[in-house]
């Protein structure tokens, strides 16, 4: 005779007796303890670690990715909910709650799953500007919207990261088994190792962009700089009394045309440096001549402000003097053809 009555046939008294007599949360243990699942065949398919190092996490996340590729984006999203309280610290489950929550139209849910995402890892703001204006959007806050729609604008060369991130929670949530047909052989290699070399090092001094001259060229210029104009020569004043080479004068320009940056008052009061800001030493015997050192008047610009805001009441060049070149037809079509290349960014 058993000593558990539930093994005893189906139609005995004893076991119709213990059944009845069961709690449905003690039926509900007796069920998980004879399912199937149980078995030695259902533990090598779902009972594994899967690559969230947890047996349950994986159980949970193989679900929840099964149920985003069947369309049963409500499964999913419930999943995903519980997933994010189980490891908070998986990027992937706040995609999946974010595209499952979209799949449904449920504005306030992808708003709560980016904001948390957001919390979670800030690097990812700037990269999903586009699906953060679209949720703003649906959600009628229509400034924040546009203001995010802009940056995506900016970087909208870029591929999108949640097509990307999508595929890498499928991958990891669904895991295929191959079965490995007969023995792995291992190839053996008796050839010497090599040590490996270690890279050449290289002084700061050769690629710093204070005490080298690795930024100074038009393509950097023109992305370090907050505005590019060019500029009409009027008159300079000197600064603080007496004009030096590292105490340069304060030279007004007349602006003609902005190619990159907000409005400025018509007026420029520029910062008329002397050097390029990097190593380079103050020449022997220099002494100040304006007639050799300022411009023509009248004399056209193109100028590259780094920060459109001034700086004790003057605005300061890109890398001092090397941010003022000449106005020539050969220096503006240089300046436009990074310009269209850059389009839609600035």
């Amino acid at each position: 005779m058993s000593i558990f009555p539930w093994t005893r046939s189906p139609g005995s008294p004893s076991c119709a007796r213990f059944l009845f007599k069961l709690t449905p949360a003690s039926f509900l243990v007796l069920l998980i303890f004879i399912s199937p699942t149980s078995t030695t065949h259902g533990a090598s398919v779902s009972d594994e670690v899967g690559m969230y190092g947890s047996i349950a996490v994986a159980r949970e996340a193989r679900e929840a990715a099964v149920a985003m590729k069947q369309n049963n984006f409500a499964l999913a999203q419930g999943k995903y909910k519980l997933l994010i309280g189980m490891q908070p610290d998986e990027d992937d489950f706040y995609f999946g709650l974010y595209e499952s929550s979209r799949k449904m139209g449920q504005w306030q849910e992808v708003g709560g799953a980016l904001n948390q995402l957001f919390l979670h890892a800030p690097k990812y703001k700037d990269k999903m500007s586009q699906e953060y204006g679209e949720c703003l959007y649906h959600l009628n806050r229509y400034d924040e919207a546009e203001e995010a729609m802009k940056l995506a604008l900016s970087r909208i060369s870029e591929p999108p990261i949640i097509e990307k991130q999508l595929r890498k929670l499928y991958r990891k949530s669904i895991i295929k088994h191959t079965p490995v047909v007969g023995p792995i052989v291992k190839p053996i290699d008796k050839s010497p190792i090599e040590p490996v070399k270690p890279p050449p090092l290289i002084p700061e001094e050769q690629y710093h962009p204070h005490t080298s001259n690795v930024d100074l060229n038009l393509e950097t210029a023109y992305e370090k700089s907050e505005c590019v104009l060019i500029a009409t020569y009027k008159k300079y004043e000197h600064g603080d009394g007496m004009t030096t080479f590292y105490n340069p004068p304060k030279a007004i320009f007349k602006i003609k045309k902005i190619l990159k940056g907000p409005p400025l008052n018509p007026t420029l009061p520029l910062r008329y440096e002397f050097h390029d800001k990097t190593s380079k030493p103050k020449p022997k015997g220099w002494k100040f001549d304006p007639k050799k050192m300022m411009p023509k008047k009248g004399s056209d610009w193109i100028i590259f402000i780094q920060n459109a805001v001034p700086v004790e009441r003057m605005f300061e060049s890109y890398h001092g003097s090397w941010g003022r070149i000449p106005f020539t037809e050969n220096n503006i079509d240089k300046i436009l053809n990074i310009k269209q290349q850059h389009r839609g960014q600035s």
